[in-house]
């Protein structure tokens, strides 16, 4: 997966970001002892729309279904053949339907 991270952003931003990143996330680790976000998912009230590709080798779909269970009134688009890139892959659709979510009253 890192090859085509450097293509997209240039291996030497790539490597900062990574960083940040990481470090970011351990950060949240820490601070929750280990609870990333399951406790504060019912505090979410804005509209929520998951996009995810059902072939994703870094997100497994249980976090899917629990996010959607945990958001009240979250939405749920899936590719079944899409992995972590659905954003590049399906790009025309995927910015289609958050357009679509976002233009809504």
């Amino acid at each position: 997966m890192r090859q085509p991270m450097i293509d997209v952003y240039g291996e030497e931003f790539f490597a900062k970001y990574w960083a940040e990143w990481t470090d970011g996330m351990i950060n949240i680790f820490n601070k929750h002892d280990g609870n990333l976000c399951s406790s504060l998912l019912k505090d979410i009230k804005c509209p929520t729309f998951i996009l995810y590709g059902e072939k994703d080798p870094m997100v497994d779909q249980v976090h899917v279904s629990h996010l959607h269970t945990h958001i009240e009134g979250s939405r749920i688009h899936l590719y079944p053949e899409g992995k972590h890139n659905i954003h590049l892959r399906y790009a025309e659709d995927f910015n289609k339907r958050v357009q679509e979510f976002l233009l809504l009253p």
